[in-house]
């Protein structure tokens, strides 16, 4: 049954702790967004060299900042938030949707271009989540595909202000081998639009240069995963300080030079 839900009056649905899976696991310059987007990384060509001055202590790279962008601008959009608006949602559809703003960046493991746990998903296979990208892409809502490799699913992320679940429902073929779920993320596109502008600014500043050399559209975050050299934890805690969740801060060397 097809149903325009207020979801402001309904019990939320379950929120699933998903996390990114393996195709987001390759290491930094196999691709863009986590699996599936096919964005290439911005920032620094691959043939930057990694040789610059001494790092400045943290503390005084703040200081060489100029204003940027407020943190708050950057914060996670709630499921609060979400429930304020009019969802249209197949109920019983084997396609579920979750309105818990997806917000699941992976951690990178200390000394690695992997991260932490187990990246493994031998049964997950191309045709599993790549048709089903090339579905939705032209979609102006659409940010990405995440394949979720501890709960063996694939996670569709939309733009938190999306409504029309039951249209997506209905383009997915069913049954499938794995499981698919659909979710808002949890950045919006003007959000990610600052991001960009800040991360550009940033990488402009002498203190920080060549140091913060790519970024590349992260689904599982909706916003950017942000490549800085390694060891330049100044640099890392900048990104950090200045972008908060909207940015998930790896350590590698630029593209081609692993």
């Amino acid at each position: 049954m097809r149903l325009d839900w207020s979801l402001a009056a309904a019990r939320p649905l379950a929120a699933s702790l998903l996390l990114v899976a393996g195709c987001n696991a390759r290491t930094p310059g196999s691709g863009g967004d986590a699996a599936t987007t096919g964005a290439k990384p911005q920032g620094a060509p691959a043939s930057t060299s990694s040789s610059r001055p001494e790092a400045a202590p943290a503390a005084s790279r703040t200081s060489d900042v100029p204003p940027a962008a407020d943190r708050a601008a950057f914060s996670p959009v709630t499921l609060e938030a979400i429930q304020r608006a009019q969802h249209r949602i197949t109920e019983g559809h084997a396609v579920g949707v979750n309105l818990q703003p997806y917000c699941e960046p992976e951690v990178q493991a200390p000394g690695s271009t992997s991260p932490v746990g187990e990246v493994a998903w031998p049964e997950l296979r191309v045709t599993d989540y790549q048709p089903l990208h090339d579905l939705l892409s032209k979609h102006p809502s659409f940010i990405g595909v995440v394949p979720e490799r501890k709960r063996r699913s694939l996670v569709v992320v939309f733009e938190p202000d999306f409504q029309d679940w039951a249209s997506i429902q209905a383009q997915i073929p069913v049954p499938r081998r794995v499981p698919v779920e659909l979710r808002p993320g949890c950045h919006t596109r003007k959000q990610r639009e600052l991001a960009q502008q800040a991360l550009e600014a940033l990488r402009k500043e002498p203190a920080v240069g060549s140091a913060l050399h790519a970024w590349a559209p992260d689904a599982s975050i909706a916003g950017f995963r942000v490549f800085v050299l390694p060891g330049d934890t100044a640099t890392a805690a900048l990104v950090a300080e200045r972008l908060g969740s909207i940015a998930n801060v790896w350590f590698s060397r630029p593209f081609g030079e692993h």
